[in-house]
């Protein structure tokens, strides 16, 4: 019902294009599946594409910059890390061997993260340098990049 009349977004950058939300330059294109409100269909478009993505080149990249439902997971040197929960599945389903989950989930806002921000124990400088080594790392070991956004415009607004 919300899917009809508030569809995710797409939005695909250039390389060398201004990236949002850190004005970072882009060096592999990127396409940024968004919405304005949570559960039309963000991960569902995000998994099609994947899909899709992965029949047309030989290694697709997968970003989540912010996430806010996560869950813990192991790294590829069998570290416990905490990622947002979407991450998981493209990681798994799709056998982005090539993506390190560190990379796939830089921002997680658990609950009392906004009160952290507020306290100043989170910079927005941090923030944003970490979305954009996730995404030059992720870049540069893949010909396409995949970037779902976050729920909702809430969710994360402490992040530009």
């Amino acid at each position: 019902k919300a899917f009809h009349r508030n569809p995710p977004l797409l939005s695909l950058a250039q390389p060398g294009a201004l990236a949002s939300p850190c004005r970072s330059p882009m060096p592999q294109p990127t396409i940024f599946v968004a919405a304005t409100r949570q559960h039309v269909g963000k991960t569902t478009v995000s998994l099609a594409l994947m899909s899709g993505l992965q029949k047309r080149f030989n290694k697709v990249g997968f970003l989540k910059p912010v996430g806010q439902q996560h869950l813990p997971v192991r790294d590829e040197s069998g570290n416990q890390l905490r990622v947002d929960k979407d991450v998981q599945v493209m990681k798994e389903y799709f056998k982005l061997d090539h993506v390190p989950y560190s990379a796939m989930s830089p921002v997680i806002i658990p609950s009392g993260y906004t009160a952290r921000y507020i306290d100043g124990e989170v910079s927005n400088e941090a923030q944003c340098a970490a979305i954009r080594r996730a995404h030059e790392t992720i870049s540069s070991g893949s010909d396409v990049v995949l970037a779902e956004g976050t729920g909702h415009v809430g969710v994360g607004s402490v992040v530009e």
